[in-house]
């Protein structure tokens, strides 16, 4: 009896001891990968376009699914969040406590792309479906900073951070949206700075229905399109957000209306497989 007492004994000291070292180890872990956080509030997640900057998992090893140099961009208006970015926009209703952020079921367009792209996408979904997220900002301490990084963490400790760039419509007011396809190829062109590489562009024309009725002629663009990088092996069609920002009438130091690029989705992208396109 004594032996089966000292047994159990033995048993309850040893259960005690791996949870003291699964909390310990969780702890030092949360110490090393999650700085303190600072309460997020619904007019700060407004006030940014949040673009994702790093996808891991508890072990700070990345996220299965998420592209390196991801262009996915997370917004909120009121209490309903959408991704972008990516094949498709995702959105979804959240509540914000605190700290938590309870996200309802998302809802996602239905478009194909390449597997990768789309694996993003599904790699988003399962993160955050259904769950009680812990959010905060990094660097509350400085909450006036250009860029502040907001943390996203599900309940198996893999995190989501962001970096958030004034969003455009409080800057520029409501854009005006434009599809453009992307040539991917480039050609030398004059700017104001001298010779660059610029970008071929011309606009695309869809129906109520989404399908494609008119492309427009090939133009030189020397701007600069944020959010989106260029790609030498691949022809895209974009959806832009276009933010007209108006001349200083009151200084006098503006004289003509200039433009602010902002990628909204990538609508068809295809991998170049044929010859050189001639340009007409």
């Amino acid at each position: 009896m004594n032996i089966k007492k000292l047994a159990v004994s033995a048993l309850i000291a040893g259960s005690l001891a791996a949870c003291a070292h699964t909390s310990d180890r969780k702890v030092s872990m949360r110490a090393v990968t999650v700085p303190q956080l600072s309460a997020v509030t619904v007019p700060q997640l407004n006030a940014y376009d949040w673009q994702l900057a790093e996808a891991t998992d508890r072990q700070g090893q990345p996220l299965p699914g998420f592209a390196a140099g991801s262009s996915m961009i997370l917004n909120f208006s009121g209490q309903r969040l959408n991704i972008s970015g990516g094949c498709n926009n995702i959105s979804s209703n959240y509540q914000l406590n605190d700290q938590d952020m309870q996200i309802q079921a998302p809802v996602s367009t239905m478009k194909a792309c390449a597997p990768d792209i789309m694996a993003q996408d599904s790699a988003v979904v399962a993160f955050m479906n259904g769950q009680i997220l812990h959010v905060g900002l990094l660097n509350a301490e400085n909450d006036q900073n250009a860029q502040p990084e907001l943390w996203i963490e599900n309940r198996r400790g893999e995190h989501l951070l962001w970096r958030g760039v004034p969003a455009a419509v409080a800057q520029y007011g409501q854009p005006t949206v434009v599809f453009w396809e992307i040539s991917p190829q480039t050609q030398t062109c004059q700017t104001a700075q001298g010779a660059a590489q610029c970008l071929k562009v011309r606009e695309v024309s869809y129906n109520d229905q989404g399908v494609k009725v008119k492309t427009g002629v090939w133009r030189n663009f020397a701007g600069k399109i944020d959010g989106w990088q260029f790609n030498p092996q691949e022809n895209q069609v974009l959806r832009l957000n276009v933010y007209e920002v108006k001349p200083d009438d009151v200084t006098g130091t503006a004289t003509d209306n200039q433009y602010v690029y902002k990628l909204d989705q990538i609508i068809e992208r295809s991998v170049v497989t044929s010859p050189k396109r001639k340009y007409k």
